[in-house]
C-alpha cells in the first residue's frame, strides 16, 4: 500500500516536511484547492460554515491543516473509534495513522488528512483529463 503524504519517509521513517511532498504545490489552483476542502467536508461530515475556502497561496496547506486539527481533537475526545471511523472515511489506515500519531500526533495527522483529500482530488481530475 503507499505511504501517504510526509509523514512516513520511507527511508527513514521519520516525519518529514509537508513542503518536500510536491503536492501542495496544486492547492495554488482555485479549483484544486475549492475541491480539495469540498473533499474534506465530505470525509469528515463538516458543514460548510465549519471548514471554509481559504485563500489561494503559500498559506492554504496551513491553513486547511489548521481547521482540520481541532476536528480531530474533537472526534479523539469522543474516543479512538470515532477518530478511526472519520480517518476510514479520509483514507488513511489504522496502521499509518498510528504511526503517524507516534510521529508527529494530530497535528501531523492533520496535515495528511489535507493531503489524502488532495491525493484524492488530484486522482479525479487526473482521470478526468483535467490535468
Amino acid at each position: 500500500m503507499p505511504t501517504f503524504g510526509p509523514v512516513a519517509n520511507r527511508v527513514n521513517n521519520t516525519v518529514s516536511k509537508p513542503e518536500d511532498d510536491g503536492l501542495q504545490r496544486w492547492l495554488d489552483r482555485s479549483e484544486v484547492l475549492r475541491d480539495t476542502v469540498a473533499q474534506l467536508r465530505k470525509d469528515l461530515a463538516l458543514p460548510e460554515e465549519d471548514l471554509p475556502v481559504p485563500p489561494v497561496g503559500e498559506e492554504a496547506f496551513e491553513t486547511l491543516r489548521a481547521a482540520v486539527l481541532p476536528v480531530l481533537e474533537r472526534l479523539l475526545r469522543k474516543g479512538m473509534s470515532a477518530l478511526q471511523v472519520a480517518l476510514y472515511r479520509v483514507d488513511i489506515p489504522e496502521a499509518h495513522m498510528r504511526r503517524t500519531m507516534q510521529l508527529g500526533g494530530l497535528y501531523a495527522l492533520a496535515g495528511e488528512c489535507v493531503l489524502r483529500a488532495l491525493q484524492k482530488v488530484l486522482t479525479r481530475m487526473r482521470f478526468a483529463g483535467r490535468f
